[in-house]
């Protein structure tokens, strides 16, 4: 169920950064993503998907508070004043089921595009709360289960299955990884300025480095119907028009304990062709399967 979450992290907020064609070092020139909320929902015989995004700037200096993992090394710090909060909220509505529900808080570098800590928690199935601390070499994790049924139904705070792991965050060939939370917001920032057909780039997910590689086509007249708000005021939009879609493969780097965590099959993104509007995520989901979310609402302020 953890990689569902970030099955439609990925496609909300990828990893690839402004300039695909030297995707190692970082840059400081400002994003060009102009949205900072975005839903996007699908219906199917086997339930109602919604997810959620927002992004929000907050002051590097105010990192926020958790039970953070022990850190054995120096964590990655900010160049910036300025952090972004990336949020990811995913709901699956089976019939007849309460519902799952998966957030994703993501804190990263806009300048050095480096992710800094996460905050995951997952509800209705399986549950957990974890936290992530970046460093330079390793990842560190701390996670929290409930011990039984009477745990899982009480507050997280009360859950007693606690357990710090750390797992490796560079390899040779994957010298300034991202994590696989942020796949959109670059992603369109990458449309946006003119450079779709992206480099190979690295991402950290769950447990261990995959190695993406993107293949980019081109959707003329894509219909497309959602809410737009901006400035105090909402207007729906419906139509059609050109499109980018980016479709991801990946490959695994290494693995976790002998074995390989798996990625994600038939992702992608389909994108405006001015980088403003991610209009259709594709990813597998628990229950309901492949699934397309559609665009149903975005903000501009």
């Amino acid at each position: 169920m953890t990689r569902q979450l970030a099955a439609v992290a990925f496609l909300l907020v990828l990893a690839i950064g402004p300039n695909a064609a030297d995707a190692g070092k970082a840059t400081a020139s400002p994003s060009v993503v102009p949205w900072t909320a975005l839903r996007f929902q699908a219906e199917k015989l086997t339930g109602r998907i919604t997810a959620e995004v927002w992004l929000e700037p907050e002051p590097a200096a105010s990192l926020p508070s958790g039970r953070w993992p022990t850190v054995k090394g120096e964590p990655i710090r900010p160049e910036g004043a300025i952090i972004l909060k990336l949020s990811i909220r995913l709901t699956i509505e089976p019939p007849g089921m309460a519902p799952l529900r998966m957030e994703n808080r993501l804190w990263f570098d806009p300048v050095s595009l480096a992710p800094l800590r996460l905050i995951r928690t997952r509800a209705g199935y399986d549950d957990y709360l974890q936290w992530f601390v970046f460093g330079r070499e390793q990842v560190f994790r701390r996670q929290h289960e409930p011990e039984n049924l009477r745990q899982a139904n009480g507050p997280p705070e009360n859950w007693t299955r606690v357990s710090e792991k750390g797992f490796v965050f560079r390899a040779e060939n994957c010298p300034s990884p991202a994590e696989t939370s942020m796949l959109v917001y670059l992603l369109c920032d990458a449309v946006a300025r003119g450079v779709p057909d992206l480099a190979p780039r690295c991402v950290f997910h769950k447990r261990q480095l995959h190695r993406l590689s993107f293949r980019t086509e081109r959707q003329p007249g894509l219909p497309y119907d959602y809410l737009e708000r901006s400035g105090g005021e909402s207007q729906r939009r419906t139509g059609a028009g050109d499109a980018v879609t980016i479709r991801i493969e990946s490959t695994p780097v290494g693995s976790y304990d002998g074995s390989v965590e798996p990625w994600f099959k038939e992702g992608f993104l389909t994108l405006s062709t001015d980088g403003r509007l991610p209009l259709v995520v594709a990813c597998d989901l628990p229950v309901v399967g492949h699934v397309e979310l559609r665009l149903d609402e975005i903000r501009f302020d």
